[in-house]
């Protein structure tokens, strides 16, 4: 008969600077980068109260971080976290920081095209298919959301419709109070 063992996941947790010893990971960086771009994050959506549990890979004495992002975002220097040094390999962090870059975009109500348009572009095929068995859609997500396809199409058209402003420049500025001026 096979011997039963508990399984305890070992943590330490450090005080550690963030601004110095915590990192998004290479193979993160570019979901980091669009979720810090398009993603407004919620100042209570992480409570102080709580030690946040974050998996670190460890290389030089610095910890990369990969997914959770909104609360890596709103972590202040020195606070207190919980850390667990994984060893994993490239692709599997840059899958897990795809995955965890897809469930914030899940969770947005309503969605947003501009950033499923910023996923879809930067998300590497081979990522697309080990997520979703195929390369992703729109569909998929409405699918998974359970809504019609047009919700999205309304917020296509809400953002298709707001034309940018466009600011003058400096001379078209001075051009103007020349021409003020003269009258």
């Amino acid at each position: 008969m096979a011997k039963r063992t508990k399984k305890v996941v070992r943590r330490s947790v450090k005080s550690i600077a963030i601004k110095n010893n915590l990192v998004v990971h290479e193979c993160a960086r570019k979901p980091y980068q669009i979720f810090c771009e398009f993603f407004d994050v919620k100042v209570n959506a992480f409570s102080t109260d709580v030690t946040l549990l974050l998996e670190v890979v460890e290389i030089d004495e610095q910890y990369y971080f990969f997914e959770r992002f909104q609360s890596a975002c709103l972590l202040l220097n020195g606070t207190e976290v919980s850390i667990r040094k994984v060893n994993l390999s490239k692709s599997e962090i840059e899958r897990r920081a795809w995955s965890c870059l897809m469930s914030e975009f899940i969770n947005l109500n309503p969605i947003n095209p501009r950033i499923f348009e910023a996923i879809k572009s930067s998300m590497p095929a081979q990522i697309q298919q080990a997520l979703f068995n195929k390369p992703l859609t729109i569909q998929h997500i409405l699918d998974t959301k359970g809504l019609k396809r047009h919700h999205y199409d309304y917020q296509t058209s809400l953002y298709r419709n707001q034309q940018p402003t466009k600011l003058p420049t400096f001379s078209e500025l001075i051009a103007e109070v020349r021409y003020v001026d003269k009258k």
